[in-house]
C-alpha cells in the first residue's frame, strides 16, 4: 500500500510482449503473427515468454500449431486491445493522418465470392474509412474486440450478438459447361445419381433432393472441401457437379462460368446474417459499414 493508503499501480509490461500477444490471441497462429510484426516466430515466442514471466501467468495454450487463451488470457485480452487502439488513434491524431479503421470478419467464400465484388461501392462513399477484412471460417469474438461486424453462416441465434438477416440462400446444383457437355444424360434431378457429385458440409444434398421430389441418400463418396469457395472452384474446373448458394454464384453464371442444372432452388433455413456487439454503441464508422452491408443485402 502507498503512504495515501491505495494500491500501487500496476506495472505495465514491455509493449512489444502485449503486441505479440495481441496478435497471436487474434490471428490464433504464432507464424502469422510473426508476419504482421515483422520479426520471427521465435521472437514472437520470447516476446510472450517475457510478458507471461512479468505477470507471472500462463496467457497461451499451445498444442501442436493449435494455439488458445488461458483464463487469464481471456481476462486480459480485451485490455490490450482497447489499450492499443487508444495508443494508434492517438498517434494517428498527433501525426494528422487519423483515419477510421473498421474490422469485418466473414467467411471466405462471401469474402471472395460476394463482398470483393461490391467493396468499390463503399470506398467511393465512404474514402475516409479503412477496411480491415478478416476471411476466416473461425467465428472470431466480437464481444471481445476481435471485429466490430461479422457476416455469419446460420440461423442468428449467436448468444450477446445482435443479428439481421443479410443474404437469403436459394441452393441449387451448378456445374462447368465442360461438364454439361460431357455428360448430355443430366436432363433430370433424379440423374444426378449417376454424376460426381462435390461436397461441402455447410450445404448437405439431402434437403434439395427432398425439394425436387426424389428419395437419394446424402452422398458419402466424391470430392469433399473444407470452403465452399473450393468447391465452387472445383465446379469451374469441370470436377463435378456442386450445390452453392446463389448469391456466391451470380458472377460466375452471368460470365458463362457455371450452369445451372435444373430449375428446382431449395430454400435453406440458415442465412447470412449480420452480426454486431448487442447493447453497445457503435462509432460513426462502424454503423456507416452496417448501413451500406444492409443495402447491399438488399440489393443480392
Amino acid at each position: 500500500m502507498t503512504e495515501n493508503g491505495k494500491k500501487p499501480a500496476a506495472r505495465i509490461p514491455p509493449l512489444n510482449g502485449l503486441m505479440a500477444f495481441e496478435a497471436v490471441a487474434r490471428l490464433g497462429s504464432f507464424s502469422r503473427a510473426a508476419d504482421e510484426l515483422s520479426i520471427t516466430q521465435s521472437a514472437v515466442s520470447h516476446r510472450i515468454s517475457q510478458l507471461e514471466a512479468t505477470l507471472g501467468v500462463a496467457l497461451l495454450l499451445r498444442v501442436g500449431p493449435l494455439v488458445s487463451l488461458t483464463v487469464h488470457g481471456q481476462e486480459l485480452l480485451p485490455h490490450v486491445r482497447q489499450g492499443l487502439t487508444c495508443l494508434r488513434e492517438g498517434v494517428a491524431q498527433l501525426s494528422g493522418s487519423a483515419r477510421a479503421v473498421v474490422r469485418l470478419s466473414l467467411a471466405p467464400a462471401i469474402a471472395s465470392r460476394w463482398l470483393v465484388q461490391r467493396l468499390a461501392s463503399f470506398n467511393r462513399n465512404h474514402p475516409d474509412i479503412d477496411l480491415d477484412i478478416v476471411a476466416t471460417s473461425r467465428y472470431v469474438s466480437i464481444r471481445n474486440g476481435e471485429a466490430d461486424v461479422a457476416i455469419r453462416f446460420g440461423r442468428g441465434d449467436w448468444e450477446g450478438l445482435d443479428s439481421v438477416p443479410l443474404i437469403p440462400v436459394r441452393l441449387y446444383p451448378v456445374c462447368s459447361p465442360a461438364y454439361r457437355k460431357a455428360h448430355p444424360w443430366l436432363r433430370s434431378p433424379r440423374d444426378l445419381a449417376r454424376a460426381t457429385l462435390l461436397r461441402q458440409s455447410v450445404f448437405p444434398w439431402r434437403p434439395w433432393f427432398e425439394s425436387a421430389g426424389i428419395d437419394l441418400p446424402e452422398p458419402q463418396g466424391g470430392p469433399s472441401f473444407s470452403e465452399v469457395s473450393l468447391l465452387i472452384d472445383a465446379a469451374e474446373h469441370a470436377q463435378g457437379v456442386a450445390l452453392v448458394a446463389d448469391a456466391l454464384v451470380d458472377r460466375q453464371l452471368e460470365e458463362g462460368r457455371l450452369v445451372r442444372l435444373f430449375d428446382v432452388a431449395h430454400a435453406c433455413d440458415r442465412a447470412y446474417y449480420l452480426v454486431t456487439a448487442a447493447a453497445k454503441p457503435r462509432r460513426p464508422e462502424v454503423d456507416a459499414l452496417v448501413q451500406w452491408l444492409l443495402a447491399a443485402g438488399n440489393r443480392a
